[in-house]
């Protein structure tokens, strides 16, 4: 299934009822979203009569007993195992684990009473990517309508760099307190810090701003057709914030800051926040999220895998109770092209 294709999805169903993934108490995004993968991919080797750890990695991903056609594997499998293109160079296939709870777990609400949030990582500005990826999730939770949508958009420039002296720099001046909970703390800030603040958040968002225009179009035209009601950003920083605040049809009504990044939130960019109704949260996601730890886990998985070119993490929540009902992502790799000697 794997010899031809160049792509491959890989959703992994609702991680919350994966017991080897409850007995890590503790574990960090990139950990579950490692061990979720790990455990999808085995599970596919499993039930397609593959060995679980290299069953992926002979002749670009499939051994050569394997000639399972994507027509015909759903009829001794589970899995889900669509080529999506008959051009091997644009070949996708998509990995479902099986006996997945998806389904039941959003049969047993009306929806009116879900609240699902899903969180986009995406390195480069593909509106096509994005809209794929968008896609993916809407199958994947049986769904033609998600209640809010985060973009965390890091393409690999410059100012990451030419920022590190400044984040030394605050992380030098931190003060431990709540993200959120900022008092006094802002009047307490040096004011060689905020200058540092100030100047490497502008370089970023000259760096990332024209990338996140492009993605935010594809964002907008969702919620115009109404399947999506809210947009939120993660790691823009205060001055892109506002710059897509003022030039979005559909503006940014949730701001997501790094933990590891910000130990106190900005002042400026807590006071355009709530001048503005923006909801401000914190999250502790990994910038390197796509490029290093989740390929990695591909390949110690039997993938070999160039990169991911973007994921998803779906959160389902019942409204009146809080209760988080669902939880899983859905990402999309590029596999390593085999050399014919």
């Amino acid at each position: 299934m794997l010899k031809s294709a160049s792509k491959v999805t890989i959703n992994t169903g609702n991680v919350l009822n994966l017991i080897d993934i409850k007995k890590k108490a503790g574990q960090n995004v990139t950990e579950e979203l490692s061990e979720s993968i790990k455990l999808t991919l085995s599970e596919w080797g499993l039930q397609n009569g593959l060995p679980v750890q290299n069953g992926l990695s002979v002749q670009n991903g499939i051994d050569a007993k394997e000639e399972l056609h994507p027509e015909t594997s759903q009829q001794n499998s589970d899995y889900k195992v669509v080529s999506t293109s008959r051009a091997p160079q644009e070949a996708v296939v998509n990995i479902t684990r099986p006996h997945d709870d998806v389904v039941n777990k959003m049969a047993e609400e009306e929806r009116k009473n879900l609240k699902i949030g899903v969180k986009i990582f995406i390195n480069e500005d593909s509106t096509s990517s994005l809209t794929e990826c968008l896609e993916n999730v809407f199958a994947a939770l049986h769904t033609d309508c998600i209640d809010n949508v985060i973009l965390s958009y890091n393409p690999d420039t410059q100012y990451k760099d030419e920022t590190s002296d400044a984040n030394n720099l605050r992380n030098n001046y931190s003060t431990k307190a709540s993200p959120i909970s900022l008092g006094s703390n802002v009047d307490r800030i040096p004011s060689t810090e905020a200058d540092a603040d100030s100047e490497a958040d502008a370089r970023k968002c000259e760096a990332i701003l024209p990338g996140m225009k492009v993605l935010w179009g594809v964002l907008e035209d969702y919620v115009k057709r109404g399947r999506v009601q809210q947009l939120g950003v993660a790691d823009a920083g205060g001055v892109c914030l506002r710059r897509l605040h003022l030039w979005a049809r559909v503006r940014p009504a949730i701001a997501q800051i790094n933990l590891a990044s910000c130990c106190v939130v900005p002042p400026a960019l807590h006071a355009f926040c709530r001048a503005n109704d923006v909801q401000l949260l914190t999250h502790a996601d990994p910038p390197d999220l796509l490029s290093v730890a989740a390929v990695k886990t591909l390949s110690d998985a039997g993938v070999g895998c160039n990169s991911l070119d973007w994921c998803a993490r779906y959160q389902v929540h019942i409204k009146c109770r809080g209760v988080l009902a669902l939880k899983g992502y859905v990402c999309k790799g590029t596999l390593i092209e085999k050399v014919n000697k």
